[in-house]
């Protein structure tokens, strides 16, 4: 009896032990993501991680679960959706479309310790700091400053600066490091999509202007510009860069500049993947789709090579390295921030942009 009691006694161990193994290896790794869907770039960077939960439903033989959230870009909603992840027991969260949300989540991830990864956020502001927050995308204080020293170079003494009201998260630092490289006048205008701001403009008497505006608000800008000033060079920030041919292709474009934080594409893996979900959405990509692919990655090899605990993961991106992402090799530091400071100029004619020059700091 006591010998089938010790039988009975290993078999259930033995059960309970493959039970509780098994329970471990079917209960899916959590991934938040947050993305604000009111712009075109969101609803993209959204629907490619959409799309990338869909391929890479595991990791190893674990399952992969993302939680994928839309709140409005705005404060208490996003810090709100991040609190709710949180509490859900995400081992990361990716997400943020621009450097206001970048902010929040940086403020966040430093509160909780989460390892959240930016996609598009760029600016200046989050950079230098320890919190958890890591991000691919280069700040745009290099753009900014190839801007400056472009328009310097090329003679231009008076330039209009059409900022957004909104974004002042990715347009103050912009503006700083601009005035730092030009000599010239700058005047500043807030945009708003009204005749007062045009004629302001006008009234400015340039002889350059630069955009730092989402790409529908930069078709306004040249809209009303080209009526009365069909020879004046306008500009834009790569804020304005991403989607604006596919919003507008018409030759009103012809002859804008297009500053770019993307460089030419890598990796035949990447570009496979790129061009399967072009396909299954019927859409031309464009780099918030290349930095979420990216991201999504270096995070998966984090976890296979260190786990999917939130301390190993922020331990693994804190330690400077260099990543494997679409657009080749790029190095982040301890502070999560890229260090790639290589901008592309690009000119819009006939319905396409042209590398024009390639401009890298050290």
């Amino acid at each position: 009896m006591n010998k089938r009691m010790v039988v009975f006694s290993v078999i259930l161990l033995v059960m309970l032990i493959a039970f509780g193994c098994l329970k471990y290896f079917l209960k899916p790794i959590l991934i938040g993501v947050i993305l604000p869907i009111e712009m075109s770039l969101g609803n993209e960077e959204n629907l490619f991680m959409r799309y990338y939960q869909d391929t890479h439903s595991k990791i190893g033989i674990k399952p992969v679960k993302f939680i994928i959230e839309n709140p409005p870009s705005k404060e208490e909603e996003f810090k709100q959706t991040y609190k709710k992840l949180d509490e859900m027991g995400v081992s990361a969260i990716i997400g943020g479309v621009l450097s206001k949300d970048g902010v929040w989540l940086a403020e966040e991830s430093f509160r909780t310790g989460i390892p959240t990864l930016g996609l598009t956020p760029s600016s200046a502001v989050l950079s230098n700091k320890k919190d958890a927050f890591f991000r691919l995308c280069a700040t745009n204080s290099s753009q900014a400053k190839a801007v400056g020293m472009y328009y310097q170079n090329i003679g231009i003494k008076r330039l209009v600066l059409v900022t957004s009201i909104e974004n002042r998260a990715y347009v103050d630092p912009y503006i700083k490091v601009i005035s730092e490289n030009f000599t010239g006048e700058l005047v500043q205008i807030p945009f708003a999509p009204n005749e007062d701001t045009y004629q302001s403009i006008f009234n400015a008497d340039p002889d350059g202007i630069f955009t730092i505006l989402a790409a529908k608000d930069v078709i306004q800008v040249i809209k009303a510009v080209r009526e009365k000033k069909p020879n004046i060079l306008i500009g834009s920030s790569s804020w304005g860069t991403v989607e604006i041919l596919s919003l507008y292709s018409g030759p009103l474009l012809d002859g804008v500049l297009f500053f770019s934080l993307g460089s030419d594409l890598y990796g035949e893996d990447y570009k496979a993947e790129i061009a399967d979900f072009e396909q299954k959405y019927k859409m031309k990509a464009t780099n918030g789709s290349h930095y979420a692919v990216s991201v999504s990655h270096i995070l998966y090899d984090a976890i296979r090579e260190v786990g999917y605990s939130r301390e190993a993961i922020k331990a693994y991106f804190e330690t400077p390295r260099i990543y494997d992402t679409i657009y080749g090799s790029i190095a982040m530091d301890q502070y999560g921030d890229s260090t790639g400071k290589r901008i592309t100029i690009l000119e819009t004619m006939n319905g396409k942009m042209d590398k024009k020059e390639t401009v890298e700091f050290k």
